[in-house]
């Protein structure tokens, strides 16, 4: 696999887990996740989603909405989502430990964002969450970064195991 695939969001590996070297990937309801920086590879993302026929998660780098904001994060994933209208993708924007980017995330719209904040912090933001019909992520999964690759097509079909 290639080196950019990240850890979760305290880097440490579970315990216990199986290898998975050799065999077949353990199926998960999660899409493979994606760290995009900007326009181009959001939509070179989606594309080989497409092509291979797969779901993806694109996350932004961790704590976007703190530098970014979410009204970029938004018009990013409508540019994406009308240039490659077929590919089933979720975007996932993080909020760092920031509730009120949380909730000017779904404000704009955006349906899935990560808070890293505190529990009781979090639980109403679940509440949000759940009216606004969106979804609030606690860690960042296991992801391949974009971070530096000029033409990511390559990569992204080998990573989807597309053609």
């Amino acid at each position: 696999m290639d080196a950019r695939v990240k850890p979760g969001h305290d880097g440490r590996k579970k315990r216990g887990a199986a290898s998975t070297r050799g065999k077949s990937k353990p199926t998960t309801d999660q899409p493979p996740a994606i760290v995009f920086h900007d326009l181009v590879q959001a939509i070179a993302t989606l594309s080989a989603a497409a092509a291979s026929g797969r779901p993806v998660a694109l996350w932004s780098a961790p704590g976007a909405a703190l530098y970014l904001g979410c009204g970029w994060f938004a018009a990013v994933e409508r540019r994406a989502r009308a240039a490659v209208p077929g590919a089933a993708a979720r975007f996932v924007i993080d909020c760092a430990d920031r509730a009120d980017l949380v909730q000017e995330a779904f404000a704009e719209g955006i349906t899935d964002a990560c808070f890293a904040g505190s529990p009781a912090l979090a639980g109403r933001l679940t509440d949000i969450a759940h009216k606004s019909r969106a979804r609030l992520h606690r860690r960042r999964p296991r992801a391949l970064d974009l971070a530096g690759l000029g033409e990511p097509e390559a990569t992204l079909r080998d990573f989807l195991g597309g053609n």
